[in-house]
């Protein structure tokens, strides 16, 4: 069955054919990790290895897929500052299934950049400085099966911290994709004590980057960046300061936004609603 074209829409635009059987999209978090830097606000963002199955190359912010460790109820007593409305914040009908994705965003950003939001048995942030050996250690470990992220919340005697993390936005993998992931952004602000680094497992680089240079770097072609993440950028890039950006995630719309892939003048592309595209 061919694609028709919509006599409504510009540039001889059809959608393709969706799948009978699409694949289900799988849960997964990013994080948007802002600072000050001297000229306002930075974002750290990593380069994924050439030989990874997603974005190899590009560079993203730290995240991941939901782990079905994520779900355990053990983290109900191991998370401060989570709250049951959250979920409806983030668009997630299932308690356990939001607080799942917060916990992966935080996991995920450990495991990555090294960058940990949670706090320590006096209740102040993590620093992760002092004892920078032991933490490198415990991120290994975690990279490696040793053990899951409660176990290593456990035995490290930290709480993840539910209030670093703000919902800023939901993407959906279009319909026609092989891979498909339903994703949500978050903001935090770097946690003061620590320095950021790349796994050089699953990322090869790292840099802090002014969101408007980098969608800047992503249109001239030097840098490369997938569309979700420059798209991201560009909602960020007007705030002038990682406080500004974190007071702005607040009631932020929980609908996923639902990109289509359609031919358009010849050309695969994938369309965002507000009908910006890019070539997949």
């Amino acid at each position: 069955m061919q694609p028709t074209p919509n006599p409504d829409r510009p540039h001889m635009e059809m959608p393709l054919e969706e799948p009978a059987e699409p694949v289900l999209a799988r849960d997964s978090a990013t994080v948007i990790v802002g600072r000050d830097g001297d000229r306002g606000l930075e974002v750290f963002m990593l380069e994924r290895t050439l030989a990874s199955d997603f974005a190899g190359g590009a560079y993203v912010f730290p995240g991941g897929r939901l782990d079905p460790a994520d779900l355990d109820p053990g983290y109900v007593d191991l998370i401060d500052g989570w709250d049951p409305a959250r979920a409806a914040e983030m668009g997630e009908d299932d308690e356990t299934r939001a607080r799942g994705i917060l916990i992966c965003a935080i996991r995920e950003t450990f495991e990555e950049a090294g960058i940990l939001l949670a706090r320590g048995p006096d209740g102040t942030p993590v620093r992760l400085g002092p004892d920078a050996t032991r933490w490198i250690e415990v991120r290994h470990a975690l990279q490696a099966g040793e053990h899951d992220a409660l176990e290593g919340a456990r035995e490290a005697g930290i709480r993840f911290d539910a209030t670093m993390l703000r919902f800023w936005g939901r993407l959906v993998t279009p319909v026609q994709a092989p891979k498909r992931y339903d994703t949500r952004f978050f903001i935090a602000k770097m946690p003061d004590g620590q320095v950021p680094l790349h796994d050089a497992l699953e990322t090869t680089a790292s840099r802090w980057v002014r969101p408007g240079e980098a969608v800047e770097q992503a249109l001239a072609g030097t840098l490369s960046i997938i569309f979700p993440t420059r798209k991201t950028l560009e909602s960020i890039a007007g705030y002038g300061s990682a406080g500004e950006l974190l007071a702005a995630a607040v009631d932020r719309p929980p609908d996923p936004i639902l990109p289509r892939i359609v031919l358009r003048e010849g050309e695969v592309r994938v369309v965002l609603p507000d009908g910006s595209s890019h070539l997949p």
